[in-house]
């Protein structure tokens, strides 16, 4: 039994550092894909939002969020916000093939931050997991 205590605690360590960096490129995948779908003014990106906690360019999104009442309601919201962010991005001049070097920023039980570079700025995104299921639960950008 001691002959195996020796090798797994030897290489532990690297298989949860590969099972990291595994979990952390999806993540990378994902806040991708609903950034160009969210610039795109795609409604594919409201289901991959976390309306309830979501904070975008400093505000605190979901906190107004859960103030809405009705389903009907809520769904007007996020058809309202994913249309007004692509309207803004594109009157900014954004398009989302102008980003590159996207990277995992920070990584760690909660969350995966993904950020990206323009030559406007870095635009950070923030990937958590709720009920099983990732979603973007922050939007930022760094000039």
């Amino acid at each position: 039994m001691r002959v195996l205590a020796i090798p797994l605690a030897i290489v532990m360590p690297f298989v949860f550092t590969q099972c990291e960096k595994v979990e952390s490129k999806a993540d990378m995948s994902f806040a991708k894909n609903t950034f160009e779908a969210l610039a795109r003014g795609d409604a594919k990106a409201r289901s991959a939002i976390d309306w309830g906690t979501l904070e975008a360019m400093g505000q605190n999104v979901g906190a107004a969020y859960v103030l809405i009442p009705s389903e009907t309601e809520k769904a007007k919201f996020e058809e309202a916000f994913v249309t007004q962010f692509a309207a803004s991005f594109r009157q900014a001049g954004g398009t989302p093939d102008q980003f590159a070097n996207w990277r995992v920023s920070h990584h760690d039980d909660l969350k995966t931050e993904v950020a990206a570079d323009s030559n406007g700025g870095t635009v950070t995104i923030t990937v958590t997991e709720r009920d099983g299921k990732e979603r973007v639960s922050g939007l930022g950008f760094i000039r």
